[in-house]
């Protein structure tokens, strides 16, 4: 995964706000087709994590659990998030319709 700490140095200097508003207003400007095949995308990964944690905590209580541990992680979730934020939308500006 890539790192982009050095971009929240300033976030509003560097990047005119935060990744998350950078990625909606990135999603706004790019095609409808290639927004919705990236977000395909984004569900491929988030289903495969989530029948992951199944696997391993079984079906019940994964939403709590997932719940525990961003409360018990919060910044790096929220480092982490900002990442991601970043991460896709280079890959909304990049994306190949498919």
């Amino acid at each position: 995964m890539n790192e982009y700490n050095a971009l929240f140095e300033d976030e509003n200097d560097i990047i005119a706000g935060s990744p998350r508003k950078r990625y909606w207003d990135i999603c706004g400007q790019v095609e409808t087709d290639k927004v919705q095949n990236e977000f395909d995308k984004v569900m491929d990964k988030i289903s495969a994590m989530e029948q992951m944690l199944i696997e391993e905590y079984g079906e019940q209580g994964i939403d709590s659990i997932v719940a525990k541990y961003i409360d018990e992680n919060f910044e790096r979730i929220e480092m982490h998030k900002k990442n991601l934020y970043l991460e896709y939308a280079a890959k909304l500006i990049f994306a190949q319709n498919d």
